[in-house]
């Protein structure tokens, strides 16, 4: 008779746990998860995972004609004070190794506007100081602002949403316009890419446009690299998972809706992906292609360039490893440059 009791309880007691395991983890989970904007935000600007960094130009980053700055971001009345901080990078072409930083005419470089700029966007969980290998790349053709996010490196500011990321880089764009005549670039990698691409999309509304526009792995939403994720496919077995887990994202201003955005972009356009990249489908990359292809008329927006590179090691950081990487920005400059000639 015991042992009868016995097992019923035990029964009972585990369809308990069951149960209980099953409410926290279809029900409690993703009502915490729609309800905490502070979660939400922490998975796509995970800006805390990044360690104390000196941003100072030092010799351990083993890069000279650089100079850190920062720049107030406007304060419109409805955000807070914002300050960024930056990296302005000279081309190499000017750069003597026997030269100390403070040497350098920054100022000076900024207002000749020979030298072609690259305004530089990096991913969610980097700051400026990670890129330097590819910023060598890259300075063989451009001056460089290497800019951290609000919230990221030594960039003051909390309030991290779409729209405002967007708008600090709007006036960063339109400060180095007012001191410089100079053809300027934008580089964005991953969320970056996300942030260029809108950025483009809404100088246009005020009639300025950038010379090209290069997406380094980029993704088509947040919400479209959320469903990739083993936790969120997992979710894919519960009806209110696009309310609770993706909506959020979208109704938050997180989403980066570039698959929209690319749509509106006036300029040449290269995209850059690796066939191995673990973070971002690269099938994301080619739909942003075809996107861009089928969508905008080039003969006034620009052509537009995919390098899809096989699967070698280069993932998600290291696309600047590529061996054909400066040729590929070199014909680029060219086709941009050719492009807003014809259009000017």
């Amino acid at each position: 008779m015991c042992s009868d009791k016995c097992c019923v309880v035990g029964t009972v007691i585990t369809a308990v746990l069951v149960f209980l395991v099953g409410l926290s983890v279809f029900i409690i989970a993703p009502i915490i998860f729609m309800s905490s904007v502070g979660i939400q935000k922490s998975l796509v600007f995970p800006a805390n995972k990044i360690g104390p960094i000196n941003h100072l130009i030092t010799d351990d980053y083993r890069i000279t004609g650089v100079r850190n700055m920062y720049i107030d971001v406007p304060n419109d009345g409805n955000t807070e004070n914002v300050t960024l901080g930056l990296w302005q990078i000279l081309p190499q072409e000017i750069v003597s190794d026997k030269m100390k930083d403070d040497e350098y005419n920054f100022d000076g470089v900024l207002s000749n506007e020979k030298h072609k700029i690259l305004l530089y966007l990096h991913d969610n969980r980097s700051d400026r100081t990670k890129f330097i290998k590819l910023y060598k790349i890259l300075r063989e053709f451009f001056h460089i602002f290497a800019i951290d996010y609000r919230g990221y490196g030594d960039s003051t500011g909390s309030n991290l949403t779409e729209t405002n990321m967007v708008n600090d880089m709007k006036c960063i764009f339109k400060w180095i316009q007012e001191r410089s005549k100079s053809k300027i670039f934008v580089w964005g990698h991953s969320l970056g890419a996300g942030i260029a691409t809108h950025l483009i999309a809404e100088l246009k509304k005020e009639h300025i446009n950038a010379i090209g526009l290069v997406l380094e792995a980029p993704f088509t939403s947040v919400i479209d690299v959320m469903k990739t994720h083993p936790v969120v496919k997992f979710y894919s077995i519960i009806p209110w998972r696009q309310a609770t887990i993706l909506n959020p994202i979208k109704n938050n201003d997180m989403n980066f809706d570039s698959k929209s955005y690319i749509k509106d972009v006036d300029c040449p356009i290269m995209i850059l992906h690796a066939e191995d990249d673990e973070i971002i489908p690269f099938k994301m990359a080619t739909e942003l292609y075809d996107t861009a292809i089928n969508k905008r008329n080039s003969t006034y927006q620009g052509n537009v360039t995919f390098h899809l590179y096989p699967p070698e090691g280069k993932g998600h950081m290291l696309l600047y490893s590529e061996p054909d990487l400066s040729e590929q920005v070199r014909l680029f400059i060219k086709q941009c440059l050719e492009f807003s000639n014809k259009n000017q």
